[in-house]
C-alpha cells in the first residue's frame, strides 16, 4: 500500500518542464549539480523543501543562473538603447542622445551589474520568502483547526476521523 501512494503521490507530483525550464536545465545542469555535490547551496535546497515547491534544486539552480543569463543580456541591450538615446517625459519621448556615447556609457555601466545581480538576489531568495508565507498561512489556520478539531470531537466522532474531516474542510 506504501509503494502504491508513493508512486500515486510522485505521478501526481511529477510534471514535465516548460520551455525556458527544460533550456535553462540543459545548459546549466552540468554547473548546478557540480555546485550541489560541493556543498553550496544547501540552504536554497532547505527552502525549496519546506515552500514546498515541485522543482528539483538542480533545476531551479539552472533556472536561477539562466534567467540571470538573461538578465545580463537585457541589461546589455538597455545600456546601448540608453548610450544612443535619451528618453523624455514630453513627446517624442525617445531622442537621440547628442553627448558623449563613453560618458553615458560610464553612467549607466551600473545596469550591467545591478539587474543581473538583482535577479540573481530575487531567485536564491524567493523560496525563502515562499517557506516564509507558508509559515504565515499555517499559523493564521492554526487556531481555527484547534477550534474546529475541539467542536468535532465533542460530538463524540471517533479521533481517527477528525483528521479526515479537517481536511476535506480544506
Amino acid at each position: 500500500k506504501l509503494s502504491n501512494k508513493r508512486s500515486e503521490y510522485t505521478k501526481k507530483n511529477k510534471r514535465e518542464l516548460i520551455g525556458h525550464e527544460r533550456l535553462s536545465n540543459k545548459i546549466f545542469s552540468s554547473l548546478s549539480m557540480r555546485l550541489l555535490n560541493k556543498g553550496r547551496f544547501k540552504k536554497l535546497q532547505e527552502n525549496l523543501i519546506k515552500a514546498n515547491m515541485v522543482l528539483l534544486p538542480k533545476i531551479y539552480i539552472s533556472i536561477m543562473f539562466f534567467s540571470t543569463l538573461l538578465a545580463l543580456v537585457i541589461s546589455i541591450f538597455i545600456l546601448i538603447f540608453l548610450s544612443f538615446f535619451s528618453l523624455s517625459i514630453n513627446f517624442p519621448f525617445i531622442i537621440l542622445n547628442n553627448a558623449n556615447v563613453t560618458t553615458i556609457f560610464l553612467k549607466f555601466f551600473w545596469i550591467l551589474i545591478a539587474i543581473p545581480l538583482g535577479t540573481f538576489a530575487f531567485m536564491y531568495l524567493y523560496p525563502t520568502l515562499e517557506k516564509d508565507s507558508l509559515g504565515r498561512k499555517i499559523n493564521e489556520e492554526l487556531p481555527f483547526a484547534t477550534i474546529n478539531m475541539a467542536a468535532i470531537s465533542s460530538s463524540l466522532v471517533d479521533p481517527t476521523k477528525i483528521f479526515s474531516i479537517i481536511i476535506l474542510t480544506k
